[in-house]
């Protein structure tokens, strides 16, 4: 809607009669237990997730597209709305509320378009301001089809810029993987993260180590972090492998990371990852976690 300049001399010649005007309440980061009813959790990294087959670990892709978008908070702790879409295509997948699973529990359902999904939470039953975990979404209404699209999901009560921008010095977070992997399906890891904060480039390094699937032996390598703190509380960057003998990523083969900080003071993080090694295999997930306590 366009305002004439003689609408906002009107509303200036109201302002000054009326006295000062209050100034807009400055936004604060609360547990998830107190977001107030409709608050929109848009979750971080664009989904970064893949379309890939049951029962068929010979075909795989990286797949943007269908994701789990945000959540939206319902006023009853716990209970949110998840919103499926493929903004590639402007696809809808619908909207299904759900009571957010506990620590590494699932929860599934339908969709009111008819989608099928799963929600996997990470292992985060401590945290107060994030949620992280897995998705799926099956890519056809009336599920008829083997394909389906998953990935990580991270997002949560941001840390507001204001506050963000008084947070200095240096920090050491301690957290949870939650992955899936198109060839060792669910992988659990660790996470250090480490974020200085009066650092211009680079303030958030760190890495995902300890990973283990649940199907073959494979060997996956640690994943080295090197991300930037951008605008709206969040950072973005890459993840590095580390050499390990029969790791399932060659080195020099590269992931992305995209995440945020969650609570008043950046008590709290979460990011969605993926790494590829260009062919069939693919991990995706998320991680999560809070300040390290003092040695």
């Amino acid at each position: 809607m366009k305002i004439s300049l003689l609408t906002v001399a009107a509303a200036f010649l109201v302002s000054a009669c009326g006295g000062p005007t209050a100034a807009p309440t400055p936004y604060v980061s609360v547990p998830l237990a107190d977001l107030a009813t409709n608050s929109q959790l848009v979750v971080s990294g664009n989904g970064m997730g893949y379309a890939t087959r049951f029962n068929d670990p010979t075909w795989s892709k990286n797949k943007n597209g269908p994701r789990l978008q945000r959540f939206i908070s319902t006023g009853t702790p716990g209970q949110y709305v998840a919103v499926f879409r493929n903004f590639d295509q402007s696809v809808e997948y619908g909207r299904a509320t759900f009571t957010m699973p506990a620590a590494l529990a699932s929860v599934s359902g339908t969709t009111d378009l008819g989608y099928n999904f799963t929600i996997t939470r990470n292992d985060e039953d401590t945290l107060v301001y994030t949620l992280s975990g897995l998705f799926t979404i099956n890519l056809e209404p009336g599920n008829t089809t083997a394909l389906y699209a998953g990935g990580g999901f991270s997002t949560g009560s941001y840390t507001g810029d204001g506050a963000l921008q008084l947070v200095s010095g240096a920090a050491n977070y301690t957290g949870n993987f939650i992955g899936e992997s198109t060839y060792a399906g669910r992988v659990n890891g660790d996470v250090n993260l480490n974020v200085n904060f009066d650092a211009t480039t680079d303030q958030v390094g760190g890495s995902i180590f300890n990973l283990l699937g649940t199907n073959g032996s494979y060997i996956f390598n640690d994943l080295i972090i090197s991300a930037t703190i951008l605008p709206e509380s969040t950072f973005e960057g890459i993840l590095d492998v580390t050499p390990t003998a029969g790791g399932v990523f060659a080195p020099g083969e590269r992931g992305q990371i995209k995440g945020g900080f969650y609570g008043p003071g950046a008590e709290e993080f979460g990011a969605t990852i993926r790494i590829t090694d260009g062919n069939n295999h693919i991990l995706a997930g998320a991680i999560s976690g809070a300040l390290a306590p003092p040695p």
